[in-house]
């Protein structure tokens, strides 16, 4: 409501009362502009912003990609005339500088064709509440490693539960292998997996563990410029399409489905559409790369990535929350870790300490306790207690037989223990385990019964689910056979149990 329209009302005969009623304004604030000329301007009060003596540092600061809050910290700290406004009016003089700045020619994209076999572009996309509808599933994240090649525009993807940095490198090995070779490029953005920071020239400082990747399959790592995520554009678009085509109006049972679904999608963008690009399907012009591609190393089929590890005091080295142990004398040094999918090699310089089976839990000790013969040879109880730790892990059967074991006859645990664990070396675990199922399943605790069961001509293996039909011909032992060496066994328990109590 302007003057025009006060003075207007006036002169039709409104009370001052009236006109503050209908437009909202206090009586004194009506008064006033009754007083006043109707065609009175606003007096300006012009005011020097805190903001604008910093304006030649902020576009050196824009150059050098600063953020806002980097500015207002160096604004803060300024010697002469520090900063003392609010951060909101810092944004506000910042953020058309920098809107402006992006429209200038130094700032306008480029776009670019790759050649045949030259770059690969990865990155990660997240999606929070994802559409799982198995009880239990319902609202987790999902993340998805997404890949595209520049030139032939062949993409790919995999869901994950995490975005670990083993799994960075899987993800990133998988493509090689779908691919069938290595592209000379690998470009993403700078996750935290990939590079650890910026040298004093800007550049990036690699991660160990992927620029180990990057020597062993021979190509070279390449990470946009910082706030440039505009560099890998293609993969960049491929994330939206992930979400805005394969994942928009779909539902998945559980991750399996979600894989099914997602190999399908992959076969229709891949083979049977067209890209928009290039006019044909990628896989197309993915025989142009191919012949481009360097090839893949023999490592490639069980690609153990590095890790530095330092022994702790407990003779142990930590492997995503698991501990895995080593020979004694290396407590406190630096080792070498192979990570593969299924074992961890731990190396002390060029040589193999120790090998183990990778668990796949969390929060397990794994450990062979002949690298803790040193401590033994003070520590005897120390010996059996590492022995029975290790029988216990080697299967429920084992755990469970061994529990049983140690009630019935605690005294005689260590004699027992050593016993049972020098047999399981002598024969083998597979042989080992299935002598101590026959030996719970008769209810007879002690090493000399599994001694027994070993030394008869056949061992019962341990119960499988499989049909008879399932096992090959040669591999089946006749029924005779196996009621000869039981009954050959209960006569055994039977002399034993004559013998122990002709003892007492």
């Amino acid at each position: 409501m302007d003057r025009a329209a006060i003075h207007y009302f006036r002169q039709k005969g409104w009370s001052i009362t009236e006109i503050a009623a209908f437009t909202g304004y206090h009586r004194i604030t009506i008064r006033r502009a009754l007083q006043e000329p109707i065609t009175q301007e606003m007096e300006s009060h012009p005011r020097t912003s805190m903001v604008a003596v910093f304006a030649a540092d902020i576009a050196s600061w824009l150059d050098r990609q600063w953020t806002v809050v980097r500015m207002i910290e160096e604004a803060r700290l300024h010697p002469d005339h520090p900063y003392t406004g609010s951060n909101a009016a810092f944004y506000d003089y910042v953020r058309p500088i920098a809107r402006a700045r992006k429209g200038v020619p130094g700032q306008v994209p480029v776009r670019f064709d790759g050649l045949p076999g030259e770059l690969l572009q990865i990155d990660w996309g997240e999606v929070r509440q994802f559409p799982l509808t198995r009880p239990g599933l319902s609202g987790q994240t999902r993340y998805f490693f997404a890949a595209r090649l520049k030139y032939s525009r062949w993409m790919w993807v995999r869901f994950t539960t995490d975005m670990r940095e083993e799994t960075v490198l899987r993800c990133l090995i998988a493509v090689f292998v779908a691919i069938g070779g290595v592209p000379w490029v690998v470009t993403t953005d700078n996750m935290k997996t990939v590079t650890i920071g910026r040298d004093t020239e800007n550049q990036p400082i690699w991660h160990p563990a992927f620029a180990a990747c990057a020597a062993e399959f021979h190509f070279l790592p390449n990470a946009c410029a910082l706030a440039a995520g505009n560099q890998k554009g293609a993969v960049e678009s491929l994330v939206k399409f992930v979400k805005q085509n394969f994942l928009v109006g779909r539902t998945f049972r559980d991750d399996a489905h979600l894989a099914e679904d997602c190999d399908t999608w992959l076969y229709r963008v891949n083979v049977v559409r067209p890209s928009d690009a290039t006019e044909c399907p990628p896989i197309a012009r993915l025989g142009e790369e191919q012949a481009a591609f360097g090839p893949l190393p023999a490592v490639a089929a069980d690609y153990g990535f590095y890790e530095t590890l330092k022994v702790s005091r407990e003779s142990l080295v930590a492997v995503a929350t698991n501990r895995y142990s080593v020979p004694t004398h290396l407590v406190g040094q630096i080792l070498t870790a192979r990570i593969h999918q299924t074992r961890i090699a731990l190396y002390a310089g060029d040589t193999l300490v120790a090998s183990h089976p990778r668990h796949t839990g969390r929060n397990a000790r794994v450990v062979i306790p002949e690298h803790y013969e040193a401590v033994f040879a003070h520590k005897p109880r120390a010996r059996v207690m590492a022995y029975r730790d290790w029988l216990v892990q080697l299967a429920p059967v084992s755990a469970d037989y061994i529990s049983h074991l140690c009630r019935k006859r605690y005294a005689e645990m260590e004699p027992q223990m050593l016993a049972l664990y020098q047999l399981a070396q002598q024969v083998g675990v597979a042989e080992f385990l299935a002598a101590i199922e026959l030996a719970h399943d008769h209810q007879t605790y002690g090493s000399e019964y599994v001694q027994a069961i070993l030394a008869q001509p056949r061992v019962r293996p341990p119960t499988v689910p499989w049909n008879a039909r399932d096992v090959p011909a040669a591999l089946q032992v006749p029924q005779a056979e196996v009621e000869r060496a039981l009954s050959q066994y209960e006569q055994y328990v039977s002399n034993r149990a004559l013998t122990l109590d002709g003892g007492q």
